[in-house]
């Protein structure tokens, strides 16, 4: 399909302009992308239906069978009238429903990852969403690119390539933090588990705010990063050949704290470790991680790096 072709659909479906067809060809695209859809109420058709078969059902009976024969086309003749009658009313009543419903409850679909997986979601306007292991967003398919374009990361990490559009910012809404671009490419992480929210940027610039603060305006190679705990924040600058090696499944740890060593191994083996006293919680570990390794090998390089040892209980690696 045409670029352009796929755009006109889009914002006619945007704008409820769509007919059935042109809903259901954009309805299957959406469904391509293997998000989870919140369930929408459906309308009842039977009981339109029923009303309209008890109506011919209870049609009184005539003395004279030419005079219940004509009773009854009328009896169906009416019931089909009004049934005509009331489909076009419903329709039109739809329509007003449906426009009242859309900035009501917007059609909001999932997208998720698990252990070890990577997608790429492709959004309405071209912007590319690639999503980390055990990642999560939540879109507005029906407002979005209306005004501004808006996504939210409910948990993981994620790389944005933004189209650009002077007219429509794309606004990424992750806890406490905002980050608001026109066309660029940047990263932004919120894991559970750890303190801080990260966003990076690539090629252009980023603003980002927090509680309505802002936290700086961030160009190539700019990093800033916020505590949830304390609300402090820090700029700093980060290495563009290895922060997104995520994508091609590696992950390269510079003076990294045990909780992003944790993160990392969960997100490419699966595996859960933890830190068997405050001592090791606090160290710090500068290696690569990756699948090309087995979790055996990657395992004893953690250990080797403090001379530290460790033990399995249950579906736990701890580290001691």
């Amino acid at each position: 399909m045409k670029r352009r072709i796929f755009e006109s659909l889009i914002y006619r479906y945007q704008q409820n302009k769509a007919n059935k067809a042109e809903q259901s060809l954009i309805d299957r695209w959406y469904d391509t992308l293997d998000q989870e859809e919140l369930p929408v109420k459906e309308i009842d058709e039977v009981r339109l239906w029923n009303s309209i078969q008890e109506r011919i059902g209870n049609t009184a009976p005539k003395k004279s069978a030419n005079r219940k024969i004509s009773y009854w086309s009328g009896a169906v003749a009416a019931s089909l009238l009004l049934c005509f009658g009331i489909l076009f009313w419903k329709q039109q009543h739809e329509l007003n429903l449906i426009a009242k419903e859309t900035h009501l409850k917007p059609g909001y679909r999932i997208f998720e990852t698990g252990a070890s997986q990577r997608k790429r979601v492709l959004l309405a306007d071209g912007s590319i969403i690639v999503m980390n292991a055990y990642s999560k967003i939540k879109l507005d398919t029906v407002s979005y690119d209306r005004r501004d374009r808006v996504v939210e990361l409910l948990a993981g990490e994620a790389f944005f390539e933004v189209k650009k559009d002077s007219a429509k910012a794309f606004i990424v809404h992750t806890q406490q933090v905002q980050t608001k671009v026109l066309g660029t490419s940047f990263t932004v992480k919120n894991y559970t588990g750890l303190d801080d929210i990260s966003v990076s940027v690539f090629t252009g610039k980023v603003q980002v705010m927090a509680n309505n603060h802002p936290l700086g305006v961030l160009t190539r190679g700019e990093e800033v990063r916020y505590s949830k705990n304390n609300h402090h924040s820090n700029q700093t600058v980060f290495d563009l050949t290895t922060r997104n090696s995520w994508i091609e499944g590696r992950v390269y740890l510079k003076q990294s704290s045990f909780a992003e060593l944790a993160r990392a191994v969960k997100n490419i083996y699966d595996v859960d470790i933890k830190a068997g006293d405050q001592r090791i919680a606090q160290q710090r570990y500068s290696m690569p991680i990756s699948k090309q390794l087995s979790w055996t090998a990657t395992l004893e390089s953690i250990k080797a790096i403090h001379h530290n040892k460790s033990r399995k209980e249950g579906g736990i690696v701890h580290i001691y």
